[in-house]
């Protein structure tokens, strides 16, 4: 696995008690192989959260109601954070490469290409702007990429219960392929297309996680969010990683601007670098 704390430490002139992580486990890659999905407790020091939460409500408030793309999903209020060169979030992110290096899910010869970060704030329902349920659906399709391999960092900022409306995983559903882009289910979700999987594909149920706690899953990898009935805002932030040899299909795309890309292109080295 790889040695990250030297690293870290120097970084962005950042605090090295804070910037000392650890790297993921042969267990916990052997979770990620068998299931799709992998919990990586601890993944972050409380000194990174506590910044990154810091920086997130600065900018969308204590309440989190603040968002840069209003209206564009009704499951979270997302706030994109473009932290490749910022303090700590640079650090993470490095760290999120390497470690999906590390489970191979991307191949060798390929390598980790930053994706997208953003920040997720699911709002309690009982708020007029409040978010329910995100249903059962896959990644991969909504990111018009030509090849799977792609991995999505899912962290807590904040002590999270399932009342706040965690992610539950499908296991196993990861090796079943590619079944649809979630905007095709009309209504329904991906179960009512494939109902099978709730037999062959056991759910993990809604996760419990401290700040700090990160949980990995594949593009492929069925997952759901459920409703925020906590009373309070639930505070994560993503990081998608992509194999550094991904290309574009040429497809319009939900959560990035395909302006510049060329039809099966690899994918620019500014906006999207290689991280390990």
């Amino acid at each position: 696995m790889t040695d990250v704390g030297s690293h870290a430490a120097g970084s962005h002139g950042a605090d090295a008690d804070i910037l000392h992580f650890r790297g993921i486990t042969p267990a916990e890659i052997a979770h990620y192989k068998q299931h799709g999905w992998a919990r990586l407790d601890k993944f972050l020091p409380p000194g990174v959260t506590a910044r990154m939460l810091a920086y997130a409500k600065a900018r969308m408030g204590e309440d989190g109601t603040i968002s840069a793309t209003p209206g564009k999903f009704d499951y979270f209020n997302a706030l994109p954070v473009m932290g490749l060169g910022k303090p700590v979030f640079d650090d993470v992110l490095r760290h999120f490469a390497r470690t999906a290096v590390d489970v191979r899910n991307l191949r060798k010869t390929a390598g980790a290409r930053y994706f997208l970060d953003f920040f997720g704030v699911k709002l309690p329902v009982a708020q007029t702007e409040g978010h329910g349920k995100s249903d059962w659906h896959q990644d991969f399709a909504a990111q018009v990429s030509d090849r799977s391999g792609g991995m999505v960092f899912w962290t807590a900022l904040v002590d999270l219960t399932p009342e706040h409306g965690t992610m539950a995983y499908l296991s196993g559903s990861h090796r079943e392929g590619v079944m649809g882009d979630y905007r095709t289910y009309g209504n329904g979700n991906l179960l009512d297309v494939y109902p099978e999987l709730a037999d062959t594909c056991p759910s993990s149920g809604l996760q419990t996680l401290a700040a700090g706690d990160v949980v990995i899953h594949s593009d492929l990898t069925v997952h759901m969010a459920g409703p925020n009935t906590s009373g309070e805002p639930r505070w994560t932030y993503l990081a998608i990683m992509n194999p550094a040899d991904a290309r574009w299909t040429g497809g319009p795309a939900v959560s990035f601007d395909t302006a510049g890309l060329t039809h099966l292109g690899m994918l620019d080295e500014e906006r999207f670098p290689r991280l390990a």
